[in-house]
């Protein structure tokens, strides 16, 4: 990984760039991290004010409601993933099982789902409930890897476009703590398992892996920001803020977590704020290369026809089913198709987000070059 960022960075020097973006210097930063650390703490805040008892997902009225920031962000982010991986149309042929074999097993078990569940009419439609409950077991559980390698995806993104190389002791100290949290995360959702799951050894040991993950995250925090210096007394400046950030943010994604759950909708949102820029970069860099007039009033104009179509295509994918769902079961037909989307998504993510292919690397930069 040294080597690949390395190599990276002596590729933008040569190209005489001084600090790279993505969206706008400013807009990273509050995109990839600052708007969620603002939140995170204000609830943070909040919390130490009013008391855990006291603290509720009614509390985050303020908010709005859910759907309208599920409309407008987070589902728009699971429809970027879809131009990204089949255009151009070779990607089929580089990405296979992403583009055909995946789909076609995620899609096998929705129909199987509905078929066995046994009360199907045009008017509602139920599924199986115990496969329901797997599939969306899988995409919960398979949501670690997502959050903390997107993490580490932009920090190394960010070290790219500010010209600071990570020695190999930096990046696995930074890379340790993150599969920690990784960790934590499969623990801390381990808890809403049946109890009689994996022999009872669920309940016999999750208390003590649950301390000591908690202990271990709070030392990879401390040591994270030793890094942190190191990074800022060998480079005799403060590193870019977005690394920071990227860095900061999903550290108090989870201590939020641990005193309030019911945030989890807020810590989506937030995941779902920092992946945006990234597709809408990559579309954008496209266009600019197809087209010699694309000025700014038509950059504008493409950007809301672009937001405006994952807007739409993301309310047909996750809302529309629920039209059609038999809403008085704990795992709908809705929340069956959103748990496949989001397992599909998060594989596409491991294979088109790798800041190592040239290609990949090729298509997010070229705005820079």
């Amino acid at each position: 990984m040294k080597t690949k960022i390395s190599k990276t960075c002596s590729e933008l020097n040569a190209a005489k760039m001084k600090i790279g973006y993505i969206v706008s210097l400013r807009l990273d930063f509050w995109l990839t991290g600052g708007i969620s650390i603002l939140v995170m703490s204000f609830l943070l805040l909040y919390l130490l004010i009013k008391g855990q008892e006291a603290v509720s997902i009614t509390h985050l009225s303020w908010f709005g409601g859910a759907f309208i920031f599920h409309t407008l962000i987070n589902w728009p982010h699971f429809m970027a993933s879809y131009g990204l991986l089949y255009r151009p149309l070779n990607n089929i042929q580089s990405y296979k099982v992403a583009t055909i074999y995946l789909p076609l097993l995620l899609v096998s078990i929705v129909f199987i789902s509905v078929m066995t569940s046994g009360r199907v009419s045009w008017s509602s439609v139920s599924v199986n409930q115990d496969i329901a409950y797997l599939i969306w077991l899988v995409a919960a559980f398979y949501l670690a890897w997502h959050y903390t390698g997107q993490a580490w995806g932009m920090i190394s993104t960010f070290s790219v476009l500010s010209a600071i190389k990570l020695t190999f002791y930096e990046s696995l100290f930074i890379r340790s703590g993150l599969r920690l949290l990784l960790l934590w995360h499969v623990v801390w959702g381990a808890q809403d398992l049946p109890p009689h799951w994996f022999g009872g050894l669920i309940n016999d040991y999750h208390a003590v892996v649950f301390q000591f993950l908690n202990i271990a995250c709070c030392i990879s925090f401390a040591l994270g920001i030793g890094v942190w210096l190191k990074i800022a007394g060998r480079i005799n400046r403060i590193p870019d803020a977005r690394i920071i950030a990227s860095w900061l943010s999903i550290y108090l994604w989870y201590f939020t977590l641990y005193f309030m759950p019911e945030a989890y909708i807020l810590v989506q949102l937030s995941h779902s704020l920092q992946y945006l820029g990234f597709p809408y970069r990559v579309e954008l860099n496209a266009r600019l290369t197809q087209s010699v007039n694309f000025n700014k009033a038509k950059q504008l104009n493409w950007s809301v026809a672009y937001y405006v179509l994952l807007v739409l295509s993301g309310l047909a994918v996750f809302w529309l089913p629920e039209s059609i769902s038999r809403l008085t079961e704990k795992y709908p037909l809705a929340i069956v198709i959103a748990s496949c989307v989001s397992i599909h998504h998060y594989y596409v993510d491991s294979c088109i987000w790798k800041i190592s292919n040239p290609i990949a690397r090729s298509k997010l930069f070229k705005h820079l070059a």
